[in-house]
């Protein structure tokens, strides 16, 4: 797997600052992966302590979510609750979860394209087939963090930007470095954004 960052200027977009007409830089990174992580063991083994951290934990989210399947939910399970279980936020992932990420994918049968859209070259015209090597890019929202307090520890939330061809805006969770091991991981339930209706692919 490889990371390559670098900085690009777009117009601001937070509804606050002259929007469409300020100019900032946000830094974005590509993730390309030589095998995309299937497996809990294969996810833990990538390091998500790093100041990389915060994008890559958008990237092995969509890795956990193409893992699921109607006769096999446990895979993506078990990954996502590495991915929203922290040492500080101990029950991101629970029931709900678990009942509302089926809902989701079984919707318009979503599960066998979702994943997918999100990698570089995938669109709806050509089934959701994406470039190879396969590659993810993602970029930090300007503005932030912001600050959350939970359970009397105060942490600093970034959000994590996703552009692609499925929809005609961008997606985004929200991420945060834990105090305890340093980790990042997805903040609340911002997973929910990943998994919005977008364009079904045509056949």
């Amino acid at each position: 797997m490889k990371i390559e960052i670098n900085t690009i200027r777009q117009l601001a977009s937070d509804g606050k600052v002259n929007e469409g007409t300020e100019l900032v830089d946000v830094r974005q990174a590509k993730i390309t992966f030589d095998k995309l992580p299937s497996s809990l063991q294969e996810l833990k083994a990538i390091d998500r302590s790093g100041e990389n951290g915060r994008f890559l934990t958008l990237a092995l989210l969509i890795c956990a979510y193409k893992t699921w399947r109607p006769d096999d939910q446990n895979t993506c399970e078990a990954m996502m609750r590495e991915l929203l279980n922290s040492p500080t936020v101990k029950d991101c992932y629970n029931n709900f979860t678990k009942e509302f990420v089926k809902d989701r994918m079984l919707q318009n049968g979503k599960w066998e394209y979702i994943a997918d859209a999100y990698f570089d070259g995938a669109k709806s015209t050509n089934g959701y087939k994406p470039d190879l090597p396969l590659t993810i890019t993602v970029k930090e929202f300007p503005y932030l963090p912001q600050t959350s307090t939970i359970y009397d520890v105060e942490l600093s939330v970034d959000r994590i930007v996703i552009e692609f061809e499925g929809a005609d805006t961008s997606r985004n969770i929200s991420v945060y470095q834990d105090p305890v091991d340093r980790k990042w991981y997805v903040w609340s339930d911002t997973y929910k954004g990943l998994l919005a209706d977008i364009r079904e692919p045509e056949k």
